[in-house]
């Protein structure tokens, strides 16, 4: 009789499907994002050969930098006009950094306060490791016609962390 539950318990565990932590953590981060980059699924902490199969449209820039690997997205959505990524330079880089350019400036704030409430450092947000399930903090940002979401990855210009306002 034992047998039999035990048999049970292991078929109905290997049936039962599963959530990676890795598909948990980046569902974490993505829930401060907007539905278009969701659709991307696109998360901070993504490795460049990932995000390659993800993102295959994206081409690298070829600005020269000690720090950084850059790749930019045009887009000819209604509202959006591009996405550029970050990655760090490393033997395996790291996507740290997203920017969303929209079209219309009027409209980015709002868009961030709906997506992530009232700032909560100064006028930026920002999402502690506890709230995202990463080993980094989260940071976002608008800039102009922009929406930046950023990482204190290792090997990243925010390492240390984000400048307060």
């Amino acid at each position: 009789m034992l047998l039999k539950w035990s048999l049970l318990f292991l078929c109905l565990f290997i049936t039962t499907p599963s959530v990676t932590l890795d598909e948990f953590s980046k569902g974490k981060q993505q829930q401060h994002f907007p539905q278009e980059l969701k659709k991307k699924q696109l998360y901070l902490g993504m490795t460049l050969k990932k995000f390659k199969k993800k993102a295959p449209k994206a081409t690298r820039l070829d600005k020269e930098s000690e720090f950084k690997i850059e790749y930019m997205e045009a887009v000819s959505d209604s509202s959006i006009t591009s996405y550029s990524y970050l990655f760090t330079k490393d033997k395996e880089p790291l996507l740290y950094a997203i920017t969303i350019a929209y079209k219309d400036m009027s409209t980015v704030r709002a868009l961030a306060e709906s997506l992530m409430g009232k700032p909560n450092n100064n006028e930026e947000w920002r999402m502690e490791p506890s709230i995202i399930k990463e080993d980094f903090t989260m940071a976002a940002w608008t800039f102009g016609h922009k929406l930046v979401y950023g990482a204190t990855i290792i090997n990243s210009e925010w390492e240390k962390g984000f400048q307060s306002n």
